[in-house]
């Protein structure tokens, strides 16, 4: 039986570094690539200072979320070729966006790297991967 596997990814290495490892240890799952747009993160290497939630702004965060997305598939495109990947994008908290759409899609499992890009990092797990560990009502592997 196939399982769906949901991964957050945000272009970080240990985020890779789940992928990674979701496809290794589920080859033939459903993986599903998640990218949260966080309205209440400000990316330092924006040239423009567009407001949040503008249309432009969230135009060039989608368009971030894609090039992203592109490079993390490039990656692994050729261990996963029994893997179904999928995209999902969301505006929104990334730790409660996380939990949500696990509950939306009803996936099996969570696997999630233990630090992102975020520019406050807990000593051993970044607290996105905190957050989903304590709210997820499915398992969640955190991959350091």
């Amino acid at each position: 039986m196939a399982h769906t596997i949901l991964v957050p990814h945000d272009g970080s290495m240990d985020a890779q570094q789940a992928l990674e490892y979701a496809i290794e240890t589920f080859p033939e799952s459903r993986l599903v690539l998640f990218y949260a747009i966080d309205p209440f993160q400000v990316t330092p290497h924006e040239e423009k200072q567009l407001p949040p939630l503008s249309d432009d702004w969230l135009e060039d965060q989608r368009e971030i979320a894609e090039e992203i997305m592109g490079e993390a598939i490039d990656k692994v495109s050729e261990a996963a070729e029994d893997a179904t990947l999928e995209i999902e994008t969301t505006v929104g908290s990334p730790a409660e966006s996380i939990v949500a759409t696990a509950e939306d899609l009803g996936v099996d499992q969570i696997v999630i790297g233990s630090r992102g890009r975020g520019a406050v990092a807990k000593a051993w797990m970044g607290s996105t991967a905190e957050l989903v560990v304590k709210r997820a009502s499915v398992p969640v592997t955190v991959v350091r």
